[in-house]
């Protein structure tokens, strides 16, 4: 017989962690279901959500997961019951970053000035702030084929060692052949309408950690795009009809996957022109975390009677899991990390 322990699941889940687990991932939520429960994907979420949001008040947060239970087993008349355990997943780990600016003028400055209104510092700082959140919540996907030693430190990644979008994810304890699965494309295929399908059936196709189907990628999925992508992405997802044919064949499309284009993920943001990603909203593994809001103040630097403005704010920026996230670099050339 099979009995979890303590062990079984890992320190994760033990009361006694120097800071609290913020949230389990349970798996088995995800697992397959009857299929008039999900069958337009929407569950208990009605909106395209690319990012999860949280807030802490906690000095870091740790957000785990678990598979769930495998098959039943056909079992004779009196004969034991079937017995099986789950399997804990990777953790990811946020310590929080502190970011801050701010702008020092002089006494005379202010009060000389003839358009005070136009020279808002207070405006452009929330400005300078939001704008930061910004950059920091897409770079995730910028990052997205990079190593994990090689992260910028305001990114924090699911505990298994390889890129967020990866050849090589591995299954912890699977019950079939299958020891690694993908999330990413091994030929970095372009955008076209026969890759879409190709990523869509990837992504229906991801397991949990005892290689076991998942109820994932069904409906309400997120086409991510840089701008460059975006009239190429609207073509493909928007309208009744498949473009580009005559054959009056229906868009299966329409209806099914939003398109988001983000500037912030072009090549001029530090991303891509290329490169590309189906997300199913209801799972997305991508996490802005919280710590502290964007928080400003006013003070005199000393007797001089400069002013500084400046302002700070706490977060970082993760993904809780790769499951629910497939990508591809576009290029056309092998990938495998």
């Amino acid at each position: 017989m099979t009995i979890e322990t303590r062990a079984t699941l890992g320190d994760s889940f033990v009361k006694g962690l120097t800071a609290s687990l913020y949230d389990i991932q349970n798996q088995a939520e995800k697992a397959y279901t009857t299929a008039f429960a999900s069958a337009l994907g929407v569950e208990n979420n009605t909106y395209t959500q690319l990012f999860k949001t949280e807030s802490s008040q906690q000095a870091r947060e740790t957000m785990a997961s678990k598979s769930g239970v495998g098959y039943a087993t056909d079992t004779a008349e009196g004969a034991d019951f079937a017995s099986d355990s789950r399997i804990a997943g990777y953790t990811t780990q946020f310590n929080f970053r502190k970011l801050t600016n701010g702008i020092t003028v002089t006494l005379e400055d202010r009060k000389d000035r003839l358009v005070d209104k136009r020279l808002n510092e207070m405006q452009d700082l929330l400005v300078s702030a939001k704008m930061t959140k910004n950059r920091d919540a897409f770079s995730i996907f910028n990052n997205a084929f990079t190593a994990q030693t090689s992260l910028p430190d305001i990114l924090t990644y699911y505990g298994d060692a390889v890129p967020m979008c990866s050849t090589l994810h591995a299954i912890k304890a699977s019950t079939s052949s299958n020891t690694t699965q993908s999330n990413a494309s091994a030929t970095s295929i372009p955008l076209s309408e026969t890759n879409l399908e190709t990523a869509r059936t990837a992504l229906r196709r991801q397991t949990d950690d005892k290689d076991l189907p998942m109820n994932i990628g069904s409906s309400n999925l997120i086409l991510l795009v840089p701008d460059s992508l975006e009239k190429q992405a609207v073509l493909l997802t928007n309208g009744k009809l498949r473009p580009s044919t005559a054959n009056n064949d229906i868009n299966v499309y329409d209806g099914i996957i939003t398109v988001i284009s983000s500037k912030w993920i072009n090549s001029q943001n530090g991303g891509s022109d290329t490169a590309w990603f189906l997300i199913d909203s209801m799972n997305s593994p991508v996490i802005f975390f919280e710590r502290e809001p964007i928080i400003t103040s006013v003070w005199e630097t000393d007797s001089n009677k400069n002013v500084t403005m400046d302002y700070y704010m706490r977060y970082q920026v993760g993904n809780q899991n790769f499951r629910g996230l497939w990508g591809s670099q576009g290029t056309g050339a092998a990938y495998a990390a």
